[in-house]
Protein backbone atom coordinates (compact mmCIF):
# COMPACT_ATOMS: atom_id res chain seq x y z
CA UNK A 1 0.00 0.00 0.00
CA UNK A 2 1.13 3.50 -1.25
CA UNK A 3 2.15 5.52 2.50
CA UNK A 4 0.85 9.56 1.88
CA UNK A 5 3.73 12.08 2.25
CA UNK A 6 3.39 13.86 5.64
CA UNK A 7 1.21 16.41 6.89
CA UNK A 8 -2.41 17.47 6.45
CA UNK A 9 -2.42 18.55 2.90
CA UNK A 10 -1.71 15.14 1.83
CA UNK A 11 -4.76 13.79 3.64
CA UNK A 12 -7.44 16.72 2.61
CA UNK A 13 -6.40 16.21 -1.12
CA UNK A 14 -7.30 12.88 -0.92
CA UNK A 15 -10.44 13.42 1.37
CA UNK A 16 -11.41 15.69 -1.81
CA UNK A 17 -10.26 13.19 -4.26
CA UNK A 18 -12.92 10.46 -2.40
CA UNK A 19 -15.72 13.22 -2.34
CA UNK A 20 -15.26 13.91 -6.09
CA UNK A 21 -15.59 10.02 -6.60
CA UNK A 22 -19.29 10.04 -4.71
CA UNK A 23 -20.00 13.27 -6.46
CA UNK A 24 -19.17 11.59 -9.90
CA UNK A 25 -21.38 8.49 -9.22
CA UNK A 26 -24.67 10.48 -8.08
CA UNK A 27 -23.74 12.80 -11.14
CA UNK A 28 -24.32 9.68 -13.37
CA UNK A 29 -26.98 7.18 -11.19
CA UNK A 30 -29.16 10.48 -10.08
CA UNK A 31 -28.11 12.90 -13.21
CA UNK A 32 -30.54 15.91 -12.35
CA UNK A 33 -31.12 15.16 -7.84
CA UNK A 34 -28.28 16.83 -6.71
CA UNK A 35 -27.04 18.78 -9.60
CA UNK A 36 -30.49 20.58 -9.84
CA UNK A 37 -30.01 21.67 -6.25
CA UNK A 38 -26.78 22.89 -7.11
CA UNK A 39 -28.23 24.94 -9.87
CA UNK A 40 -31.18 25.95 -8.12
CA UNK A 41 -31.81 29.23 -9.80
CA UNK A 42 -31.98 27.82 -13.43
CA UNK A 43 -33.29 24.19 -12.44
CA UNK A 44 -34.50 23.45 -16.10
CA UNK A 45 -31.08 24.12 -17.78
CA UNK A 46 -29.63 21.24 -16.13
CA UNK A 47 -30.18 18.24 -18.09
CA UNK A 48 -29.01 14.59 -17.93
CA UNK A 49 -26.32 15.42 -20.52
CA UNK A 50 -25.22 18.56 -18.38
CA UNK A 51 -24.92 16.07 -15.60
CA UNK A 52 -22.85 13.39 -17.00
CA UNK A 53 -20.40 16.05 -18.28
CA UNK A 54 -20.33 17.12 -14.81
CA UNK A 55 -19.65 13.69 -13.82
CA UNK A 56 -16.79 13.62 -16.40
CA UNK A 57 -14.91 16.62 -14.57
CA UNK A 58 -15.78 15.49 -11.58
CA UNK A 59 -14.06 11.95 -12.25
CA UNK A 60 -10.77 13.73 -13.69
CA UNK A 61 -10.83 15.88 -10.99
CA UNK A 62 -10.86 12.61 -8.75
CA UNK A 63 -8.16 11.05 -10.91
CA UNK A 64 -6.15 14.51 -10.22
CA UNK A 65 -6.14 14.88 -6.62
CA UNK A 66 -5.64 11.11 -6.03
CA UNK A 67 -2.66 11.14 -8.10
CA UNK A 68 -1.23 14.12 -6.30
CA UNK A 69 -2.19 13.10 -2.65
CA UNK A 70 0.14 10.37 -3.13
CA UNK A 71 2.91 12.32 -5.20
CA UNK A 72 2.91 16.09 -3.90
CA UNK A 73 6.67 16.35 -4.66
CA UNK A 74 5.96 15.73 -8.33
CA UNK A 75 5.45 19.49 -9.38
CA UNK A 76 3.47 18.75 -12.26
CA UNK A 77 1.11 16.85 -10.96
CA UNK A 78 1.00 19.14 -7.72
CA UNK A 79 0.13 22.65 -9.94
CA UNK A 80 -2.06 20.94 -12.26
CA UNK A 81 -4.43 19.97 -8.93
CA UNK A 82 -3.78 23.52 -8.16
CA UNK A 83 -5.41 24.94 -11.15
CA UNK A 84 -8.11 22.34 -11.06
CA UNK A 85 -9.18 24.25 -7.72
CA UNK A 86 -9.28 27.15 -9.70
CA UNK A 87 -11.01 26.25 -12.50
CA UNK A 88 -13.47 24.99 -10.04
CA UNK A 89 -13.43 27.96 -8.49
CA UNK A 90 -13.82 30.04 -10.92
CA UNK A 91 -17.07 28.05 -12.30
CA UNK A 92 -18.81 28.39 -9.19
CA UNK A 93 -18.08 31.89 -8.65
CA UNK A 94 -18.88 32.73 -12.22
CA UNK A 95 -22.17 31.05 -11.70
CA UNK A 96 -22.91 32.28 -8.28
CA UNK A 97 -22.32 36.49 -9.26
CA UNK A 98 -22.49 36.17 -13.47
CA UNK A 99 -25.09 33.83 -14.23
CA UNK A 100 -26.71 33.49 -11.18
CA UNK A 101 -27.73 29.91 -11.55
CA UNK A 102 -26.44 28.82 -8.55
CA UNK A 103 -27.63 30.36 -5.12
CA UNK A 104 -25.52 31.22 -2.38
CA UNK A 105 -25.25 30.18 0.71
CA UNK A 106 -26.62 26.80 -0.05
CA UNK A 107 -25.59 23.59 -1.49
CA UNK A 108 -22.54 24.85 -3.74
CA UNK A 109 -20.89 26.07 -0.10
CA UNK A 110 -18.73 23.17 0.22
CA UNK A 111 -17.36 23.15 -3.01
CA UNK A 112 -16.62 27.24 -2.06
CA UNK A 113 -15.00 25.86 1.15
CA UNK A 114 -12.85 22.87 -0.44
CA UNK A 115 -11.66 24.85 -3.12
CA UNK A 116 -10.77 27.76 -1.48
CA UNK A 117 -9.12 25.87 1.49
CA UNK A 118 -7.15 23.57 -1.23
CA UNK A 119 -5.90 26.79 -3.59
CA UNK A 120 -4.62 28.82 -0.14
CA UNK A 121 -3.19 25.52 1.39
CA UNK A 122 -1.90 24.45 -2.12
CA UNK A 123 -0.30 27.75 -2.25
CA UNK A 124 1.04 28.23 0.90
CA UNK A 125 2.67 24.61 1.28
CA UNK A 126 4.09 24.30 -2.47
CA UNK A 127 7.52 24.88 -1.42
CA UNK A 128 7.13 21.82 1.83
CA UNK A 129 6.23 19.33 -0.72
CA UNK A 130 7.80 20.25 -4.42
CA UNK A 131 11.59 20.51 -4.44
Amino acid sequence: MFALPVGGLPKFILLSAVFSVFNTAQCILSPLGLTRRIYSRQPEQVTQLTSHVFAAWTALSAVLRYQCAYNMSNAMVYDITFWSYVIACTHFVSETVIYKSVKFPGPVISTFVVALTSIIWMMKDRDLYVH
